[in-house]
């Protein structure tokens, strides 16, 4: 009887040495897994500004206010999708990109759009009230309206998204 309560004693300290090193390894692979992806991120961003130097913007953006920024933002958000790609087939790791629930979905952004449509014209309004509507280094025309526009409600978050939240939190989730 003695020597069965000694084995078990031995297995649940070799047990609890196996889980000790295990939790050690998991969490040496976060810590690496971390430091990937931001220097991945950083590079992104140093690739995106080099490519975004190498365009001309004159024609269509000559006040410079929304060119450079696009194209950096699309340098980053292609290599990332890249990225992306490539993992999904090696890791056969699913990084959410599907539909999901319509429905559900189309409720949460109206919901959403007209919440942060109604703060923004109070916020506006104010602003206007209070003689502190922004200033902008760029006259403000149709194309520089629009540029600027599209540049910061369709394409600043989808590409900050999938960098900066779908690969992370996927690649994290995943190790």
């Amino acid at each position: 009887m003695r020597l069965l309560i000694e084995r078990a004693r031995e297995a649940r300290g070799i047990t609890k040495i196996v889980r000790k090193r295990a939790d050690q390894k998991k969490i040496l692979l976060y810590g690496i897994m971390i430091l990937l992806l931001l220097v991945f991120q950083e590079v992104l961003g140093k690739v995106g500004r080099i490519v975004a130097d190498l365009l001309p913007y004159e024609r269509f953006d000559p006040h410079k206010a929304y060119g450079w920024v696009s194209a950096h933002h699309i340098t980053e958000m292609l290599i990332a999708l890249a990225a992306i790609m490539i993992l999904s087939k090696l890791l056969k790791v699913d990084f959410g990109f599907g539909l999901g629930d319509r429905k559900k979905g189309t409720k949460y952004v109206m919901v959403y759009t007209a919440i942060f449509a109604g703060v923004t014209l109070v916020c506006h309004m104010l602003m206007l009230i209070h003689n502190m509507l922004p200033v902008y280094n760029f006259p403000l025309n149709k194309g520089n309206v629009v540029g600027t526009l599209g540049f910061q409600l369709l394409l600043s978050g989808p590409a900050e998204e999938i960098l900066y939240r779908a690969l992370p939190i996927t690649m994290l989730v995943h190790v």
